[in-house]
């Protein structure tokens, strides 16, 4: 069941994921220096620094483009700009799909992987100087991060010394915490100092939404049914479990992920069960009536996951969702009766135990926001000397 659960969560996230598209309207521009319109597929940084999926028309066929095939592309509404650039990032000279994020007496454009982003300062001379921003899970060891703080210390240097010509500039490159943002500003002051032929500063991006991760905080609440549920210190036998049904209520929150995942988002919630009193019911060999146990615990539970949704102009989208989840119980107490004499009475501290959930469901617009219906299956991976689950759910949420 684990490897079912795991498999067939891959499977989805990795067919959704890679047959879908995030349409925006643009763009290319040809090595002839013409521009022709249509449709860009807006993904990742990293994926548009390598790649320009690309369509003449709506129904027509798409065509990728590599770096040097076109001149470039951007997205509408003052989008994203990319231009084909010759760059070292690596090592070697290679072409690139680079962001164009400012043009003036400095230039300004980035190249972005899964874990780092390149911003090259171009001088109007064509001097240049690289300055790496990376993400803190680029260094698995000790050595690589110190490696990196010194590649950093040096990076700054060569490009304090490439804007030597602007006080403004150099004094804030000296910030710790160099974001898109503030480089952007750097190589404005640059052009501002510098410039004396009255050319403006073309920045080129300069909505910092477009880059933001647009996240929508929900409620939630529903019932669940657990057609296996086993416990640490049951009495039962080996192979009977208790099974019931608990409410729980909860908040969380959803990513968008559209540049990834068409009608993507992660999502993360924290779930609250009251305290529930499962029961069963066994006659024992040689009894004269069955015994009645009872197993009493509440719960909070932690998940996070991946949510699909399908279509964009329906206002009802069917999705799909998996991920993983933590569960916590407390107040665990169990209790059997047999002939109207309790004949066990147990208290144990709290446990927990960890699993994955899969669920189908569907979306709604309610305005600006929105609400969804699933039914999710969560198995837990533990042993059953351990406790573990079957559950059976149905929830509502809302989203602002």
């Amino acid at each position: 069941m684990k490897k079912f659960l795991f498999g067939l969560l891959l499977m989805t996230v990795t067919l959704t994921a890679g047959a879908q598209i995030n349409p925006k309207p643009g763009f290319i521009i040809t090595n002839a220096g013409d521009t022709v319109r249509g449709i860009l597929d807006f993904r990742t940084n990293d994926i548009l620094a390598k790649r320009c999926d690309f369509w003449a028309n709506e129904g027509a066929e798409s065509k990728t483009y590599k770096p040097g095939e076109i001149e470039g592309f951007r997205f509408d509404d003052n989008g994203k700009y990319f231009v084909t650039r010759r760059l070292n990032v690596y090592g070697d000279q290679e072409l690139y799909f680079a962001e164009y994020m400012v043009q003036g007496k400095m230039n300004l454009y980035c190249v972005a992987d899964k874990y780092a982003e390149y911003f090259f300062f171009e001088r109007e001379d064509g001097e240049m100087a690289l300055f790496t921003n990376r993400a803190l899970i680029s260094s698995s060891t000790l050595q690589e991060e110190n490696e990196h703080l010194q590649e950093k210390k040096e990076q700054y240097g060569k490009v304090k010394y490439l804007l030597k010509d602007s006080w403004n500039a150099v004094q804030h490159m000296n910030e710790a915490d160099m974001t898109r943002k503030k480089l952007v500003n750097v190589v404005r002051d640059y052009h501002n100092d510098v410039c004396t032929d009255g050319s403006d500063c073309v920045v080129y991006e300069y909505k910092a939404e477009s880059d933001k991760v647009k996240t929508h905080f929900k409620a939630f609440a529903g019932f669940a049914y657990y057609s296996h549920e086993r416990t640490l210190n049951q009495n039962l036998g080996a192979h009977e479990n208790y099974s019931g049904v608990a409410f729980e209520i909860g908040l969380g929150a959803e990513m968008d992920i559209e540049r990834m995942m068409k009608g993507g988002s992660m999502e993360i919630g924290l779930a609250y069960s009251p305290k529930t009193s499962f029961e069963h019911d066994v006659l024992v060999r040689g009894g004269h009536e069955p015994s009645h146990t009872a197993y009493e615990k509440g719960r909070v539970t932690a998940t996070i996951g991946v949510a699909k949704r399908f279509g964009n102009e329906k206002k009802i989208l069917p999705l799909v969702r998996g991920g993983g989840f933590y569960v916590f119980h407390f107040g665990n107490h169990e209790t059997r009766y047999y002939q109207s004499n309790k004949i066990v009475d147990l208290t144990w501290d709290n446990t927990a135990h960890f699993g994955a959930y899969l669920g189908v469901g569907v979306e709604m617009a309610v305005g600006k926001h929105r609400a969804q219906l699933h039914a999710d299956c969560y198995k837990s991976f533990e042993s059953s000397d351990r406790g573990n689950m079957m559950r059976w759910g149905l929830t509502a949420e809302f989203a602002l």
